[in-house]
């Protein structure tokens, strides 16, 4: 059976991870059972503070986002200019009222539509009132005056923003009717530029009363927020605000800013947390009995879960594993095909995951490795009927050499020098391209090469072709594929001089291209390429060759350039051939550009 287990991967699976699982399982189990047996009024702590310190959190938040707005609507521009402002200056009220809508006022009330009013009151006797219209009720009633409310009087001078709770009867439902409403307004005396001038934000304590609803410890559980001086500042119950707990609770908590105490009177715990940058605190009362109830309940839950649990992970391991294992047995079998040479099977593993990916990787190694054998071949092919046909060529030109050679010997007796000089040019140009062995020259002796051609082609046509050369001295001695510029040479007077017969220019120039690259433009004036001609020339040109086509190209043309060309460098995009038009009138320019690469001369 261990023998059985050790060979085969689909148990292993099923061994480790059920061990895992029940391992884990067990001792989760264990631990909560013994948490939760041994310190549930630990664990009811716990619990109570993580949702109270969320809780604390979103008052936090919230109370913070009303006094940034209200201390950034203090100390703006706006209000400042209001503050002298007197009633009779209508529209400079209007545009100011405006200008704080637009800055501070829509941008809070977008995000906090709790917002009632806002109340702004100066000793010029001007009032404004700006009330959310975004809800319709509650709002402020339009016979409310600041200094009428008596909230003046209550304004300790001290400079301070001071906060205000109070259930208020002075705002009206959208049928007109007054209601009793919690209210928390802040209000802060202002001076600017000997002006006295107050400022009163009333905000709903509606928000304050669903995070404290939302604060579930227990059915009976009661959340409440309270001041430093006991006072209640919001509470579900209306009839709770500004009333004040009872001086045994206080003295419980004392000043510690938050933690939890148990009341052995009341059999109630008492979990409480402060609110930052205030003096208030979320206090919540859990009567003791429910919520060690209810852990109890969560402990024998969790028993037996865990239970239900472990026999569905073993069920659940034990398909995962034969599914994941059926597939790997088929790669591997398809793997053990491979090596006994057989390329052609192909492994059928289906999915989306890493076995299928695997798979697919396998499947795609085999397309690559029989591709590579094909092309491999292919290349081998290529490469001894290079062979065969150089050592052929460099057979045949013993004999040209020997000819020519006699020819030039005969013409230099008979003092015919033009006809020496064209022999000499023939067996230069025959004696460079039969070299096989070299496919690399420097564009030194490629421009020589080009040199001999022109000679022979100076005593065939005398004056009426001209050629410009303008070789960059720095690019003289950098390395160039033989036979890769003379053939375009031969091209311009082939398809212009010869087809129209009239004088024809060439230039030759050669330079560095982009730092990396050199550029060789072989230039003629005369009657051009006809546009669709042009446009079929570059569309072969940037088609890919094969190597049997390029056995097809029987001669040293354009193309046979450019496959050499992207054959020894297939590693520079840039490297190629391109052709065009020189002007509307005529002209053909066709541009070599392959790498810089100073080549190297042995010296003795």
């Amino acid at each position: 059976m261990i023998r059985y287990i050790k060979s085969s991967l689909q148990w292993k699976l099923i061994l480790m991870i059920s061990s895992i699982v029940i391992l884990i399982i067990a001792t989760i189990g264990s631990f909560s059972y013994y948490k939760s047996s041994r310190a549930i009024q630990s664990d009811a702590q716990r619990f109570s503070n993580q949702i109270l310190k969320q809780a604390t959190l979103n008052l936090t938040r919230y109370i913070n986002d009303n006094e940034r707005f209200f201390q950034s609507l203090a100390v703006s521009d706006d209000f400042q200019v209001w503050t002298r402002l007197t009633p009779k200056d209508i529209y400079g009220n209007y545009l100011s009222l405006k200008n704080m809508e637009n800055h501070y006022i829509d941008p809070y009330i977008s995000y906090h539509p709790e917002a009632l009013s806002i109340i702004m009151y100066n000793r010029n006797g001007n009032e404004t009132i700006y009330r959310n219209s975004s809800t319709l009720d509650p709002v402020l009633d339009t016979q409310f005056t600041l200094p009428a409310s008596g909230m003046i009087d209550q304004l300790l001078d001290h400079g301070k923003t001071q906060t205000i709770v109070k259930v208020r009867e002075d705002y009206k439902s959208n049928y007109g009717r007054r209601i009793k409403l919690p209210v928390l307004t802040y209000f802060q005396k202002q001076f600017y530029n000997n002006q006295t001038a107050y400022l009163a934000v009333d905000i709903s304590l509606e928000p304050t009363q669903q995070i404290l609803n939302e604060i579930e410890l227990g059915k009976n559980g009661q959340a409440l927020i309270v001041n430093s001086a006991g006072l209640v500042i919001s509470a579900p119950d209306l009839n709770l605000i500004n009333t004040k707990l009872d001086q045994a609770t206080l003295d419980q908590m004392g000043t510690i800013p938050s933690g939890y105490v148990y009341d052995g009177n009341k059999k109630q715990l008492i979990v409480y947390q402060s609110i930052q940058r205030t003096d208030w605190r979320v206090i919540v009362f859990v009567p003791y009995n429910e919520l060690a109830k209810r852990i109890i309940e969560i402990r024998n839950w969790t028993i037996a879960m865990t239970l239900l649990s472990l026999c569905i992970a073993i069920i659940l391991v034990y398909l995962v594993a034969h599914s994941v294992t059926k597939r790997l047995k088929l790669l591997r079998r398809t793997i053990k095909m491979g090596k006994l040479g057989h390329f052609d099977i192909r492994s059928d593993v289906k999915g989306t995951d890493e076995v299928a990916e695997l798979s697919e990787a396998y499947n795609l190694l085999l397309d690559r490795i029989d591709s590579s054998i094909h092309l491999l071949a292919e290349s081998k092919i290529v490469q001894q009927q290079a062979i065969l046909s150089a050592l052929q060529s460099q057979i045949n030109s013993h004999f040209l050499y020997n000819a020519l050679e006699s020819i030039n010997a005969m013409a230099n007796l008979a003092g015919h020098q033009q006809i020496r000089k064209s022999t000499l040019a023939l067996s230069n140009m025959l004696r460079y391209t039969s070299n096989y062995k070299e496919s690399l020259v420097t564009l030194e002796d490629e421009v020589a090469h080009i040199s001999d051609y022109i000679q022979i082609m100076d005593n065939l046509y005398r004056d009426e072709m001209e050629f410009h050369f303008d070789i960059d001295s720095e690019v003289a001695q950098a390395q160039c594929l033989k036979a890769t510029i003379q053939p375009f040479v031969e091209n311009c007077i082939k398809h212009g001089f010869e087809v129209t017969g009239n004088r024809m220019t060439i230039r030759i120039s050669a330079y560095r291209w982009e730092k990396d690259y050199i550029r060789v433009e072989i230039e003629d004036n005369g009657s051009g390429i006809n546009p669709e001609q042009l446009h079929e020339i570059n569309d072969a040109l940037n088609r890919e060759s094969t190597e049997q086509e390029f056995l097809q190209l029987t001669r040293i043309g354009m193309l046979n350039v450019q496959y050499r060309l992207k054959t020894y460098y297939p590693h520079h995009q840039k490297s190629g051939i391109s052709v065009e038009r020189v002007s509307a009138d005529g002209g053909t320019k066709v541009s070599v550009i392959f790498p810089y690469r100073v080549k190297e001369r042995n010296t003795l």
